[in-house]
């Protein structure tokens, strides 16, 4: 339809006028074709495009430097208005009045605000965290109201919406929103205002917005497009040479390894060469899986690529050897593994959690496995890294990790900022594989469960419904035949600090019912131990019921409350990683520190 037209406007003009105007026309033409197609563009789409562009014409200081008033000139006027309309929107059957609720403490309102012809109003509102709103309104006829980003800025959280009629006495129904899905509560008193942190309502509504509609959102949208303070660098940026390199099971511990590493993009293949440690033989080769990571605020390392090899058919019980990367480059990477024991025997193994990337846990776990080299794995509760959208966050974790995680896998579990606010935790699946068969509906490898000798592990995952978690727990749980059982998850279900009824309701249950006898969580950052509990209450020994120990892998401020009644032990301070050593008769746990020193100890028999 376009070039016909083209065509016929082209005729026109040739028997009208000279080629200048011509000229001009066709260019005229074309611009308003391009506007025509970058307004149905997304702002995802718009944003990558200006991104791309800014690297091409701005070196990484005038990046990591850049201003609002730099990024708004670097747009395009077609990029500004879908910036400014593309955001959020949804129709209207009766004129309304649209609020737009804006986090005060934003220091720049975003730019589309005023020019689209909202006024800032004296009214406030206010949630349970004392955020206060500022409220700016526009009246808008019935049909699209179309909204924009939330600014420029890194700034969060994201604004909120709430419609009502200008006419007092109708009824507003809202459809085709963008995006999808969306939610629509009463504006009033305790409703809800971002899907992604449910407990936080609105305590200061005003007199003149309560009854409307509130439109709540995820706080991860506000940096949809973000340019000012969002470009980042990451101190281990990829190369040819594999690394960091990590171990984890997808598989049959007993029988399988999975091996990956990272590099930069001029590498596009990798193998692993791995063979029985100390046989002279030679190597089996497997094949690595090639995936493409893209963080594109990243300025010093945008694009890499992961790699991740599943070695099938081991031998149980038997140590290997092994190096990946790519044979014509002749880079590579070194390890060594042992896989689990056919039959039951003891093992130890390691538990962290809240390790948020930081190097002086990455000392603490180095210096841990110097002294306990014979740990067979590492498990972490969540929070393994400060932003799991950021890529740079998850280099320093599998790098400071590295010198046990190359020779002794990692089995983590997800926390609130591995799954960060709202959005999914596309990084974690990509770095980590896991084993697959977890529960129905829910994306494979968020929660699993996996066997080594003589005990099972749950990994279950707080950041998504517990609901569909608790009846694939309670079909695992029901045919374990495992002698001991441990289950790993993020929030705890025995603090001083918060609650999750939710989590008590879908899981403790049935800890209680099939006799869990470990549960080890993390997020309050200290180290807390239960007295056996059962039915949320303490009993006689963990025969009875099931030991709860949440803990803390990084530094920590001091305690400055009472011991709770159901904790054995409470500590603050941080820093601890626990070893723990299971027989076929008992679980012994040490809480280590740096240094090696011993801060909690106790021992569950059967």
């Amino acid at each position: 339809m376009h070039s016909t037209a083209k065509h016929q406007g082209t005729e026109l003009v040739k028997q009208t006028y000279s080629k200048f105007h011509v000229f001009w026309l066709l260019t005229l033409f074309a611009m308003s074709v391009t506007r025509w197609a970058v307004a149905q563009d997304s702002v995802a789409q718009v944003m990558d495009a200006v991104v791309t562009r800014l690297y091409e014409t701005m070196s990484l200081e005038q990046l990591y430097a850049l201003d609002d008033a730099a990024a708004q000139a670097a747009l395009k006027p077609e990029e500004r208005q879908v910036f400014a309309t593309k955001h959020w929107y949804f129709d209207v059957d009766v004129p309304v009045v649209v609020s737009v609720l804006r986090q005060i403490e934003q220091q720049i309102p975003p730019f589309w605000l005023a020019e689209a012809g909202f006024t800032k109003t004296d009214m406030l509102v206010k949630n349970m965290e004392n955020w206060t709103y500022e409220v700016w309104q526009k009246p808008f006829p019935a049909g699209r109201v179309e909204l924009g980003i939330n600014g420029f800025d890194n700034f969060r959280p994201h604004y909120l919406v709430c419609v009502g009629p200008q006419d007092p006495g109708a009824k507003v129904t809202m459809s085709g929103f963008h995006p999808e899905g969306q939610a629509v509560v009463e504006m009033q008193q305790g409703a809800l205002t971002y899907h992604d942190w449910t407990e936080l309502v609105l305590t200061e509504v005003p007199e003149a917005l309560r009854g409307q509609q509130l439109l709540p959102t995820t706080r991860g949208r506000a940096g949809e497009a973000a340019l000012v303070g969002a470009f980042r660098k990451t101190e281990f940026p990829s190369s040819e040479k594999p690394g960091p390199l990590y171990l984890t099971w997808s598989g049959d511990p007993r029988t399988s390894q999975t091996i990956q590493w990272r590099t930069s993009t001029v590498v596009t293949g990798g193998v692993v060469h791995y063979r029985p440690k100390g046989s002279g033989g030679d190597f089996l080769n497997a094949k690595a899986v090639l995936a493409s990571m893209e963080d594109r605020m990243l300025a010093n390392d945008r694009y890499c690529h992961w790699f991740s090899a599943n070695l099938e058919g081991l031998l149980p019980g038997t140590a290997y050897e092994y190096r990946a990367g790519n044979a014509t480059l002749g880079a590579w990477g070194e390890g060594e593994f042992t896989t689990a024991p056919e039959a039951p025997q003891p093992f130890r193994f390691f538990f962290c959690s809240d390790t948020h990337s930081n190097a002086q846990w990455g000392k603490l776990l180095e210096e841990t496995y110097g002294r306990f080299p014979d740990a067979a794995f590492c498990t972490i509760s969540g929070d393994l890294v400060g932003t799991g959208m950021e890529r740079e966050d998850w280099d320093d974790f599998l790098t400071f990790g590295e010198p046990m995680f190359r020779t002794r896998p990692v089995m983590p579990a997800i926390g609130n900022h591995d799954a960060q606010l709202g959005l999914p935790p596309s990084m974690y699946l990509q770095v980590f594989g896991l084993p697959e068969a977890g529960p129905a509906g829910l994306t494979p490898e968020r929660a699993y469960t996996f066997r080594y000798s003589n005990t099972q592990f749950f990994v279950l995952d707080v950041m998504s419904d517990a609901g569909p978690q608790r009846e694939w727990l309670r079909q695992e749980l029901e045919k374990s035949e495992a002698r001991w059982k441990i289950a790993v998850f993020h929030f705890p279900l025995y603090s001083r600090e918060e609650a999750y009824p939710r989590l008590v309701e879908a899981w403790g249950t049935l800890f209680d019912q099939y006799h869990v006898d470990l549960v080890l969580t993390g997020h309050i950052h200290s180290h807390l131990r239960t007295r056996p509990m059962r039915a949320g209450q303490p009993v006689a020994s963990p025969a009875e019921g099931t030991v709860y120990l949440t803990s803390v892998s990084i530094p920590t401020r001091p305690l400055r409350r009472e011991k709770p009644d159901f904790a054995e032990v409470w500590l603050g301070g941080g820093l601890f990683c626990n070893v723990i050593d299971v027989s076929e008769d008992q679980l012994h746990v040490r809480a280590v520190t740096t240094g090696g020193e011993v801060k909690d100890e106790f021992t569950i028999k059967k």
